[in-house]
């Protein structure tokens, strides 16, 4: 199987399987592989998920793939719904108790699909590969706007090829496509350093390659060829391990003080370990996110200089939100400023 066939196997699964995205079409170029996954007729189980998701559809698919210094990479498949309604609130709702009395139903097509997607990998990377820990959740989480996601997750054992010192990973998705709805991730471990990252995604950022669609990879991209850095004189681990112990004992007892200090001369505090790390944010949602933080009105320019996009990009995620009404924007001098919409009575 040629490497664009490969990548329109995956993009089929991700969409069909999943019983979460419209059907994906797949051109001239694919493969019996993957016509027979789109056109497996699904169980009556199957059909019984599929028909408690016909409300459901995903605004945003973030696929993130962390490459292990092994080889294996564990996958998350995020399919986010914009909870802006009551029915697709109410809908959303009924899934994710669905899932959570019986998560088969919906794992089950997902698995076998994503298993004979890693076998076409395996033929055509020459490697020995196979899929497991597959699993699936459901939840509501509170972006700059509420969403509810349901997450795919496996481990695709090795997905990266490792010789020579060196990790190459991204010949399992050649020629994957993705829609306008569609954004990969990429990351590796930590301590290696990325030699080649092909093609220059739209964003790095903490070890981590972020191409956002739609655009389609050529027949050998994407590519990610990862180094451990120099070495360096012998370290005596044991005896940093020890003293790092030690330290860390005495920081978290100090730690531990000044915080119950704190707390109890600041009862207004709240949890913020409800907000999403970046790499799990939409472009738009960047840009929400850095409104509310500074107060609910910022410089465009500011924008530009804080999540280091071009002006035309910014331009560009800044007119969509104000067509969708998230955002206002007017002129300040020569500046252009946005701001959150005022609160209606």
């Amino acid at each position: 199987m040629g490497a664009r066939q490969l990548g329109a196997v995956l993009a089929v699964v991700l969409c069909v399987s999943a019983v979460l995205c419209a059907s994906a079409a797949v051109g001239a170029s694919g493969s019996a592989t993957a016509e027979s996954a789109a056109t497996d007729p699904p169980t009556a189980d199957e059909r019984t998920a599929q028909t408690q998701l016909q409300n459901v559809t995903p605004d945003t698919i973030v696929m993130r793939v962390d490459v292990h210094e092994n080889g294996t990479a564990s996958w998350e498949v995020a399919y986010r719904t914009r909870l802006d309604d009551a029915e697709t609130s109410e809908a959303f709702r009924g899934l994710r108790n669905d899932i959570e009395r019986n998560d088969t139903e919906y794992t089950d097509q997902f698995t076998r699909r994503m298993e004979a997607t890693i076998g076409s990998a395996e033929r055509a990377t020459g490697r020995n590969m196979s899929g497991e820990d597959f699993g699936v959740d459901a939840e509501i989480r509170p972006f700059p706007q509420r969403y509810g996601v349901v997450t795919y997750s496996f481990e695709w054992t090795n997905f990266a090829e490792v010789s020579d010192g060196e990790i190459r990973a991204g010949d399992a998705l050649s020629g994957l496509p993705l829609n306008d709805k569609t954004q990969l991730l990429v990351s590796w471990p930590e301590g290696y350093d990325a030699t080649t990252v092909r093609p220059p995604p739209d964003e790095e950022r903490n070890g981590t390659a972020v191409w956002t669609g739609p655009m389609e990879f050529a027949s050998n991209e994407p590519r990610v060829v990862l180094a451990p850095p120099a070495g360096g004189p012998a370290i005596p681990w044991p005896t940093v391990a020890a003293a790092v112990g030690l330290l860390g004992v005495l920081a978290a007892g100090l730690g531990g003080g000044w915080w119950l200090f704190r707390r109890r001369d600041r009862p207004e505090a709240t949890e913020s370990g409800d907000e999403l790390p970046e790499d799990l944010l939409s472009n738009e949602e960047r840009v929400l996110r850095l409104l509310e933080h500074q107060g609910g009105r910022v410089k465009q320019r500011a924008i530009v200089n804080e999540l280091g996009w071009t002006e035309a990009k910014t331009s560009q995620v800044v007119g969509s939100l104000r067509e969708q009404g998230k955002i206002e924007s007017f002129r300040l001098g020569r500046e252009n400023v946005l701001a959150l919409p005022q609160d209606e009575p």
